[in-house]
């Protein structure tokens, strides 16, 4: 197997753990958070319990930029928001989610031990938890492929380039 490949199979798969943009499982989350939300069973929720639903969900926005969505969100008679269009709504944002911080995030996952930088053994886990059948050989290429700095790891930064630049062939 061509290392990059596994190494971009190996990085997807954590990306995908991370990523809620993966259809089934975003909308049964969003409507576990309205569910949560809707202690009553009137398939409504509040603006308030909008708000503790979005953060539920990681999507914690500024002051302003909640009173912009909220103001624009069609709510009923009594102010409150339904289910249909509290799911909508949250869709849009989950959409619009900033992918570099997701990368990030599947760089802190794969960087098990917390240092900073995938090594040999946290890529060789990942691959293990895959199935891959991968040498060792495979991995000290992959590590070579993604490694600016000869160090023999892969940090942040040459982690986020590699992401990027696999993004833009994908």
């Amino acid at each position: 197997m061509n290392y990059q490949v596994c190494l971009v199979h190996c990085i997807n798969y954590y990306y995908l753990k991370i990523n809620v943009s993966f259809k089934p499982f975003k909308d049964i989350e969003i409507s576990k958070a309205f569910d949560l939300m809707d202690i009553n069973g009137h398939k409504v929720i509040s603006k308030r319990d909008f708000k503790f639903a979005l953060k539920a969900l990681g999507l914690e926005l500024p002051r302003d930029q909640y009173i912009r969505l909220i103001s624009g969100i069609e709510k009923d008679q009594n102010g409150f928001i339904n289910k249909e269009i509290f799911m909508k709504e949250v869709c849009k944002l989950m959409s619009s989610r900033d992918v570099e911080n997701d990368m990030v995030k599947a760089f802190r996952l794969i960087d098990e031990q917390d240092t900073g930088k995938i090594d040999f053994n946290s890529l060789k886990n990942v691959a293990k938890v895959l199935g891959e059948r991968v040498s060792d050989q495979e991995i000290i290429d992959m590590l070579d492929a993604a490694d600016e700095d000869g160090d023999g790891k892969v940090n942040l930064t040459e982690f986020l380039k590699l992401m990027n630049r696999a993004r833009k062939v994908l």
